[in-house]
């Protein structure tokens, strides 16, 4: 039986994908990155079947605070309950599809839809329904409001993000974070605290923008401010599971900071290795969650689709322990933090927008994707990934 992305692809193109040998390899066609009918077959066989990233828990610190989010056309809503747990609901009401919540909210005591003022406790259980039978009468005989709630959606919090798994059938995300909890098991990541964050909008598909990120190969070229100082770089492919990404060792420079020559000194992760200190990791949780693991913070990245050629991107940062994480002693060394991924997304910036535009033309033309197998083994298997999960 031809899957439906075989139908899209073709037969070809994937098996050249799934080649095992990354030299001979193929790389997914431009039109998976570019056609909207690919787009619309990752809504319905590819993100409601991972846990998806979706947001961030503190957004929603107190009970009746909300938030609209929005991932790959699912309006989305997080609500902090009056037991203090954080539920997902599809934004829309059950009655004629309005979204109940526009913009984040703080104090919420229910929920009530803007259009014909139906209303739910934080819960999403359906509470109330105004003039149902008439002016004045708030009663309809047959009518059973238990079945009327807003729909939640199965969810989780792990290091403060949220993620949402629409279908429901997912392995549990324990499974889906295993391979990182196991593979940075030195790194006492209960010690991080938050520190900010920053987030952009990216006129390229989520792919591309993920892709970017689980490969060295150009960081001496377009990121050279994080080689000043630092020679014997060297970075390898890490794939385990469903976590992918890099491993690099930079030696750092005087500050101990990777990303900002300019912070000062801040406080790094205790009883590593010496071999772990000068290690940088940047990992994806497949398929849309990017975690960049130095010696004094983390950077937690969520790439949200919303169209076949634009992505919400949002950079949270971690820092060790509550004085790097807000103290007034350490707030230069967080901003420079900040700043200094802020050059990376710019550097970033032009050639994610010239790689989606050649994208659109070079099927036409015959010009295929190739691997490295230096440094562009994770690249290959995020994509076989995407193609597995869809032909699943």
């Amino acid at each position: 039986m031809t899957s439906s992305v075989e139908t899209l692809l073709g037969s070809e193109a994937i098996a050249a994908l799934m080649n095992p040998n990354p030299e001979k390899a193929k790389g997914l066609p431009g039109r998976a990155y570019t056609d909207p009918e690919f787009f619309k077959l990752e809504q319905t066989d590819l993100f409601p079947r991972r846990w998806m990233s979706v947001g961030v828990a503190n957004d929603v610190p107190a009970p009746g605070d909300a938030k609209p989010v929005s991932i790959a056309g699912w309006p989305l809503v997080m609500v902090r309950g009056r037991d203090d747990r954080l539920r997902v609901f599809l934004n829309i009401c059950p009655h004629r599809g309005m979204s109940p919540i526009a913009e984040p909210c703080k104090g919420l005591t229910n929920i009530r839809c803007p259009w014909h003022s139906w209303t739910y406790d934080l819960d999403g259980a359906l509470i109330a329904q105004p003039n149902i039978g008439g002016v004045g009468v708030n009663k309809q005989d047959g009518f059973d409001r238990s079945a009327l709630g807003l729909r939640e959606l199965r969810s989780e919090i792990w290091m403060n993000t949220v993620f949402v798994n629409i279908d429901g059938k997912a392995p549990p995300l324990s499974e889906h974070v295993g391979h990182f909890e196991r593979y940075f098991g030195e790194y006492d990541f209960s010690l991080l605290r938050h520190g900010g964050y920053h987030e952009l909008d990216i006129p390229a598909n989520w792919k591309l923008t993920v892709e970017g990120g689980i490969e060295d190969y150009h960081l001496p070229w377009i990121h050279s401010q994080i080689f000043t100082g630092r020679p014997n770089w060297w970075g390898r492919s890490v794939i385990e599971g469903t976590m992918i990404g890099t491993e690099s060792c930079i030696p750092q420079a005087d500050d101990g900071n990777l990303i900002n020559t300019r912070s000062a000194m801040l406080p790094k992760f205790p009883n590593l290795k010496p071999e772990m200190r000068d290690m940088g990791n940047f990992v994806c949780l497949f398929p849309n969650l990017g975690i960049t693991v130095l010696t004094d913070h983390i950077a937690v990245t969520q790439f949200m689709p919303q169209a076949a050629d634009r992505t919400h991107y949002r950079k949270d940062y971690y820092f060790v322990g509550d004085e790097a994480g807000s103290g007034a002693a350490y707030a230069e060394s967080r901003q420079a933090v900040s700043d200094g991924w802020k050059l990376i997304n710019a550097q970033d910036g032009p050639l994610v927008a010239v790689l989606q535009k050649n994208h659109a033309v070079r099927d036409r033309i015959g010009i295929d994707n190739r691997f490295t197998p230096a440094w562009e083994g994770a690249v290959q298997r995020f994509q076989q990934l995407v193609i597995e999960t869809m032909a699943d």
